[in-house]
């Protein structure tokens, strides 16, 4: 069967005369720019005429190849697209997290040391008034010990005491410390501000008994050790 004849192609005998043309400029204009452009499109239009439908029909590609070609293309630009701030929140999130974890660290440690301090301090201050206690004070009258301001002190340390018992000890043994401590100041906070010379020294036998001032000054210095 023979194929129908192109209509786009050229006649053979139109494509010689074309031909003969660009080998005769003197046939063309006289503008030299006009002779110019003449001579580049017909070469450009005499090129695409003879071989130009092959080269289009060889080259084009199929319509679904490419239709397929370009939502790639598309499926690739927008996963691009997509992939960029994807990558960027996980990096930021990752982020994120570690210093939310340094934050919790820190926070933890700055904590501890908070605490820490509250029980040196207060091993501290009980070993200060258990000294006081050991002094002879003024005389609220005959027979009686003005204990008023190591009350005071007492009701204090008491109070605290209560505290650092809710929040945990660091040691056990500063646990240990401080439930004796507690016992004998609740004797003293509990007492008038005037003491009997009897009871005032019941109350320093008790405590020189259980060493609370060596205890108190020894757990001090080793939460400090910890704490430095």
């Amino acid at each position: 069967m023979t194929a129908a004849p192109d209509p786009n192609r050229l006649d053979p005998q139109e494509e010689a005369r074309r031909f003969e043309l660009l080998e005769r400029p003197e046939l063309w204009p006289d503008d030299p720019a006009q002779q110019a452009e003449l001579a580049e499109l017909l070469e450009l239009h005499l090129a695409l005429g003879a071989h130009g439908p092959a080269l289009a029909e060889g080259l084009a590609p199929t319509p679904r190849t490419r239709w397929t070609g370009s939502w790639t293309l598309a499926a690739a630009a927008v996963l691009l697209v997509a992939l960029i701030p994807a990558a960027y929140t996980v990096q930021h999130t990752q982020s994120l997290r570690a210093q939310a974890r340094d934050t919790a660290r820190l926070e933890q440690l700055a904590r501890k040391r908070t605490q820490d301090r509250a029980w040196i301090a207060f091993f501290r201050q009980s070993s200060t008034l258990l000294q006081d206690f050991e002094q002879n004070p003024a005389l609220c009258k005959k027979g009686e010990e003005d204990r008023r301001q190591e009350r005071e002190t007492a009701m204090t340390l008491l109070e605290a005491s209560h505290q650092l018992a809710a929040q945990g000890a660091p040691l056990q043994e500063a646990e240990a410390i401080r439930a004796s401590l507690h016992t004998w100041l609740s004797e003293v906070a509990f007492e008038d501000d005037c003491l009997s010379v009897e009871r005032a020294r019941e109350l320093r036998q008790w405590a020189a008994v259980h060493n609370l001032e060596g205890q108190a000054e020894r757990m001090e210095r080793r939460l400090r050790g910890a704490d430095a």
